[in-house]
């Protein structure tokens, strides 16, 4: 009775393993992988609005942005294959200041320079090397005003062009360029959270 029972447990196996080989699960496999990670980018791009959101509320919204976005991209990093790059930035609606935070969770150095227009100064170099951060900052008159990060990485030179509003009210602006990857597959994301609030 056993060796019957043995049997068919080695028959069922063998139809099992024949059965999970077909292409259309293979090709289901890989749907399930990379919706997987399309999730936890979607989500991830929620947290960072959710970040510099709740950071805007803060007394000093500057310091509570550079904070969030730090220790959350240092937690991201920990848990999944990622490459982050983010830029908070805070305009003071009174004092007329900006302050512009570039994270490298890059996984290598970059190097770079942030033009913005009409500030003093006009534009500011930085260094960077993974997993760290630097605070830029310039005094702007009034209006909508482009920030242009230009950084290098491995010799390949990227181009990112921020708009934010420099007035009388506060305004914070947070950026993220996430890239998740997971036994081959790779998803990747843009995201701009903004937010203006009258000063009390």
């Amino acid at each position: 009775m056993f060796i019957i029972a043995a049997i068919f447990m080695i028959l069922g196996f063998v139809l099992l393993r024949n059965l999970l080989s077909l292409p259309e699960i293979t090709q289901e496999k890989v749907y399930q992988d990379t919706s997987y990670l399309d999730k936890n980018l979607r989500n991830l791009e929620r947290e960072y609005g959710y970040l510099a959101g709740t950071a805007s509320m803060q007394r000093n919204a500057n310091l509570s942005g550079n904070q969030y976005f730090h220790s959350f991209t240092q937690l991201v990093r920990s848990e999944f294959d990622a490459r982050i790059l983010y830029v908070y930035i805070f305009s003071n609606g009174t004092s007329g200041n900006v302050s512009v935070t570039i994270g490298n969770f890059m996984k290598n150095n970059m190097s770079g320079m942030l033009n913005v227009t009409s500030a003093t100064p006009t534009g500011r170099t930085f260094t960077l090397n993974d997993t760290h951060n630097v605070t830029l900052e310039f005094n702007l008159t009034s209006g909508w005003i482009n920030a242009t990060l230009n950084y290098t990485m491995q010799n390949s030179e990227t181009v990112e062009r921020l708009y934010f509003n420099a007035s009388t009210r506060n305004y914070v602006l947070g950026f993220a360029d996430m890239t998740l990857q997971e036994r081959g597959f790779m998803v990747r994301s843009k995201s701009v959270y903004n937010r203006t609030w009258t000063i009390s």
